[in-house]
């Protein structure tokens, strides 16, 4: 049984995820990248207490804060 900590982390996640789709496809950019921060700042936090997040995220929807990453370091 997983603790309420990871199952509102998890549906954090998700909804983050879906939101962040649904503002790019509704032409709002600047509103997908809010939340694909606030997924990026969820997963983070997933993987400091060693939640599994596999199959959460679409591999799409991850890709872009690691593209954000590499566009700041340049």
């Amino acid at each position: 049984m997983e603790s309420q900590f990871v199952g509102e982390l998890r549906r954090g996640i998700v909804a983050a995820q879906d939101a962040s789709i649904a503002a790019a496809e509704a032409g709002q950019p600047d509103e997908a990248d809010l939340h694909r921060g606030r997924l990026a700042d969820l997963l983070h936090l997933a993987g400091e207490h060693d939640v599994d997040t596999a199959g959460l995220v679409r591999p799409d929807v991850l890709a872009a804060p690691a593209d954000d990453r590499a566009a700041l370091s340049e």
